[in-house]
C-alpha cells in the first residue's frame, strides 16, 4: 500500500484551526486507531473474519493507510485518493465482496467520528460544525473511491477472463488441443464439462457493416444461462462462435429460438455431440450450416437440415462450375429478363411444380409460368420439368443464390 505524505496543513480560514489541532492530534494515535479499526471490521463484517481473502496484517496495513490518508487530508479542497483506489484494486484481486469493502469504508467512518469526539480539545470543539462537515466529506469520497475502483478492476477482470476464454475456445475449435490433460484443462478453464450435451453455433454479426461487440456477447451469454445452457463465446472477423453446453438434448430447441430472435443475420448450428474432442467437427458444421442460408436473411439453420444447399457450400467451386454450365445462358439475359426467369424457376420448385400455384405466387397467368419454363428449356438445354434436368437446374439456382453476395445497400436509400 502506498502511505500519503505527511500531514502539510490545511488553508487558513474560518474552522481551519479546530482542524489543524485535530489533526495534530489524531496523527500521533494513527497506529492504535488502526489496531482498533481493524478489530472491528473483523467483528462487524462476515467477509472479513471468516472468509480468509485477505490476512489480519494486510487489513491492519489497510487501516493504517486508509485512516493516516483521511486525517491528513481533512478540510482540503481536492482530495489525494491513491491509497483508497489502491485498496479497492487489492479488494477486487483478492476477491472480498464489494459490499463488505463499503461496508468496512462506513465503519472507518464512524470510527473516525468517534475519535474526533473522544480525542478532541476546546479548539476543535468550537470549530465542531466545521469538523463534522470535513469529516464526513473524507470518508463519503473515500468510500465513493473505493467502490469505483473496485469495479473498474472487476470490468478489467472480465475483460481478460474473456480474453483467456476466447483463446482457448479458439484453440479447442481449431483442434490445437491434445487429447487428455489438454483437453480437460481447457474444460476447466472453460468451466464446461468434458462431455455431456453441445453445439457450436455460429452467428453471422455484420449487418450494414455493424460487427457486434463483447457487450453483445455477454448478453447472449447471459440470457442462454437464464434457459439453463452455459455457454462461451469468441468474436471473429465476421462471425460470433459460440459453444453452448446443454442441460439435456431438448434444451436445444429454446436455445436456437432465443438466437434467432436475437440474431442480426445468418445462424448456423451444428448437429450435438457429447464430447469436447468433437468440438473442431462441429465447427465447421455450424459455418457450413450458416452458410446454407441464403445471403442477407436473418434465419437460423442446422447443419443438415437443407441437403442439397449443403453439398453446395461444402463443394463451393463445384457449385459455380455448376452454375456456369448449367444457368449461364440464363444470367447474361438482360436484368428484367434474367430475374423474372430465375424467380419464376424458384416459384417453380418451391410450389413442387405446379405451374397454377406458381402463377398465383407471381400473380400472373398459368400460360406464362408455362410460357417462362419453355424459355429456360431453350436457353439451358435442360427441361425443368425433366427429373434429371430439374435436379441440375435445381441444384445450380441454390448454387448462384448462395454463393453470389448480395449487392451493396444504398447509403442514401436506408
Amino acid at each position: 500500500m502506498t502511505v500519503t505524505p505527511q500531514y502539510d496543513g490545511v488553508r487558513d480560514g474560518g474552522g481551519h484551526d479546530g482542524l489543524r489541532r485535530l489533526v495534530d492530534v489524531l496523527l500521533p494515535g494513527i497506529d492504535r486507531f488502526a489496531d482498533l479499526l481493524t478489530d472491528r471490521i473483523t467483528e462487524g463484517e462476515d467477509a472479513y473474519r471468516a472468509h480468509g481473502h485477505v490476512t489480519h496484517d494486510q487489513l491492519r496495513a489497510s487501516c493504517a493507510d486508509n485512516l493516516h490518508s483521511m486525517v491528513t487530508q481533512l478540510g482540503r479542497d481536492a482530495l489525494d485518493l491513491r491509497v483508497p483506489h489502491e485498496t479497492g484494486r487489492f479488494k477486487a484481486e483478492h476477491g472480498v465482496p464489494l459490499s463488505a469493502v463499503t461496508h468496512a469504508y462506513r465503519l472507518a467512518g464512524r470510527f473516525l467520528w468517534e475519535c474526533v469526539l473522544t480525542e478532541v480539545g476546546d479548539p476543535v470543539i468550537r470549530d465542531m460544525p466545521h469538523v463534522a462537515t470535513a469529516v464526513w466529506s473524507v470518508s463519503d469520497t473515500f468510500t465513493d473511491a473505493v467502490a469505483m475502483a473496485y469495479r473498474e478492476t472487476m470490468s478489467e477482470r472480465a475483460h481478460r477472463d474473456r480474453q483467456v476464454k476466447s483463446l482457448l475456445l479458439a484453440a479447442l475449435l481449431d483442434g490445437r488441443l491434445d487429447e487428455g490433460t489438454h483437453l480437460w484443462e481447457c474444460a476447466d478453464a472453460l468451466r464446461l464439462p468434458q462431455r455431456g450435451a453441445f453445439v457450436v453455433v455460429s452467428a453471422e454479426t455484420e449487418a450494414g457493416g455493424r460487427p457486434a461487440d463483447e457487450d453483445a456477447l455477454h448478453d447472449v451469454e447471459g440470457a442462454l444461462r437464464a434457459l439453463g445452457v452455459r455457454s462461451v463465446w469468441r468474436q471473429e472477423d465476421d462471425a460470433q462462435v459460440g459453444l453452448l453446453s446443454l442441460r439435456s438434448p431438448g434444451s436445444l430447441a429454446p436455445a436456437v429460438e432465443l438466437l434467432r430472435g436475437r440474431s442480426i443475420g445468418r445462424v448456423g448450428v451444428s448437429t450435438l455431440f457429447h464430447g469436447l474432442e468433437q468440438a473442431p467437427g462441429a465447427f465447421r458444421q455450424a459455418r457450413l450450416a450458416c452458410a446454407c442460408v441464403e445471403p442477407g436473411a436473418r434465419e437460423v439453420a442446422s447443419y443438415g437440415d437443407a441437403p442439397v444447399r449443403l453439398m453446395v457450400v461444402s463443394a463451393p467451386d463445384s457449385a459455380r462450375h455448376a452454375v456456369r454450365k448449367v444457368l449461364r445462358p440464363v444470367l447474361e439475359l438482360p436484368q428484367h429478363e434474367r430475374e423474372l426467369l430465375l424467380e419464376t424457376l424458384s416459384r417453380w420448385f418451391a410450389s413442387g411444380g405446379s405451374a397454377t400455384e406458381t402463377a398465383a405466387r407471381m400473380y400472373c397467368h398459368r400460360n406464362t409460368v408455362t410460357y417462362r419454363l419453355r424459355r429456360v428449356q431453350e436457353l439451358t438445354g435442360r427441361s425443368p420439368t425433366d427429373p434429371v434436368g430439374a435436379s441440375e437446374i435445381h441444384l445450380a439456382l441454390e448454387a448462384h443464390r448462395l454463393l453470389t453476395a448480395p449487392p451493396p445497400a444504398d447509403p442514401s436509400n436506408p
